[in-house]
C-alpha cells in the first residue's frame, strides 16, 4: 500500500564482517570518546554472530520482494559504504540536473539481495 500510494520505499542492510564488528568494538572499548557507545548486547553479540546471521537470512528471503527490495551495503569501510549508499538512493529518486553518471553506486558495494548472496560471499557468514 506504501508503495502503490507512491511514496518510494528504500530498505538498506549494512553488512559489516565479523572481523570488523570486533575491531569497532575493541576501539570503542579502548577510546574514552566512544566508551558511552558499547552496551550489555555488544558484549554478547560477536558470540552469537552464527545465530544473528542466520535470523538475517531468514529476514532477507521472508521480506525481501520486487516492491521492497533489499539493497546489501558493504559497510566495512564506513565512508565508502556511506557514499554508495547516498548514490544509490539519488539513482532511484528523481530531482532536476540529475548526472547519472555521478550517482552510480559500485556494484562491489551496493547491490540488491539475491538468494545467492548468502553463498558466494557477497554478504558476510
Amino acid at each position: 500500500m506504501i508503495v502503490e500510494s507512491g511514496i518510494k520505499l528504500f530498505k538498506y542492510y549494512l553488512d559489516i564482517s565479523k572481523k570488523e564488528q570486533e575491531q569497532r568494538l575493541e576501539d570503542r572499548r579502548t577510546n574514552p570518546l566512544t566508551q558511552w557507545k558499547i552496551s550489555p548486547i555488544d558484549e554478547v553479540a560477536v558470540d552469537h554472530w552464527g545465530a544473528y546471521s542466520k535470523a538475517r537470512n531468514v529476514m532477507f528471503e521472508r521480506t525481501h520482494h520486487a516492491s521492497g527490495p533489499w539493497t546489501i551495503i558493504r559497510a566495512d569501510n564506513k565512508r565508502v559504504a556511506r557514499i554508495n549508499l547516498i548514490k544509490h538512493m539519488l539513482l532511484h529518486i528523481g530531482y532536476k540536473g540529475k548526472d547519472k553518471k555521478l550517482v552510480i553506486p559500485d556494484p562491489n558495494i551496493s547491490f540488491e539481495f539475491e538468494e545467492s548472496c548468502l553463498h558466494n560471499g557477497m554478504i558476510a557468514p
